[in-house]
């Protein structure tokens, strides 16, 4: 794992207490006004039977698809954050990097609808590592579904291409955050990494804010072939 990769899993590590406030007391104004309804939106239109909630934090996002009627799991690389999805009484979040989760067990669920990453697909192997574990976890014409920032809106100042970017990670209300890289890839390239690993993009979502009419993120779609 190189530095970045390193400085990511780190960040998260600090951040697990005050992100899973921020989260709960819905203080993050796009959150509440766009993506978190675009997200459980887009996984609802598809009716997956069962799903993998890949990245998923404090768990927040199971739990309203759970709600739905919707069997499933999550998975999260930071303990802590796992510890806090598990605090409401459900044992369906499992702790496992990346790389790990195809030998991982979700109770008596061997294959899953569809993957789920919501922000949650940071570094430059993430793409790779998720592709392989849809290879033996996806059932046959599973989905990948993504919410990532809107690159033409991430991209700022900077040139419109991929690579390592460094994260302000500027305080939310009295919540203060250690900050991260991330890595920055265009729209272009966030189709052909995933064209290049057997799957084709199937829905494409560009979910606006009510205020600025702009674009706040953008949702993928992808089917296995």
């Amino acid at each position: 794992m190189d530095k970045n990769e390193q400085r990511i899993l780190h960040s998260w590590a600090v951040n697990a207490k005050p992100w899973t406030r921020v989260i709960r007391d819905q203080l993050l104004e796009s959150r509440a006004l766009v993506t978190d309804r675009a997200i459980v939106e887009a996984v609802v239109q598809l009716e997956p039977r069962t799903f993998l909630d890949i990245g998923c934090g404090e768990g927040w996002l199971c739990r309203e698809l759970f709600c739905c009627g919707f069997d499933g799991w999550g998975v999260d690389g930071i303990a802590e954050l796992v510890e806090s999805a598990r605090c409401f009484g459900d044992v369906r979040f499992v702790v496992s990097s990346y790389s790990d989760i195809p030998s991982q067990k979700f109770g008596s669920i061997n294959k899953f609808d569809c993957f789920i990453c919501n922000f949650s697909l940071l570094g430059e192997r993430a793409i790779g590592e998720i592709a392989e574990a849809g290879k033996s976890l996806l059932e046959d014409k599973g989905k990948i579904i993504i919410q990532t920032l809107h690159p033409l809106m991430a991209c700022g100042d900077s040139p419109y291409s991929d690579g390592w970017r460094e994260s302000s990670w500027q305080g939310i209300q009295l919540e203060a955050f250690d900050p991260a890289p991330w890595y920055f890839r265009t729209i272009e390239s966030w189709i052909l990494e995933f064209h290049l690993r057997n799957y084709q993009l199937v829905k494409l979502i560009e979910p606006c804010h009510p205020k600025t009419k702009k674009p706040v993120s953008i949702v993928f779609i992808f089917e296995q072939n």
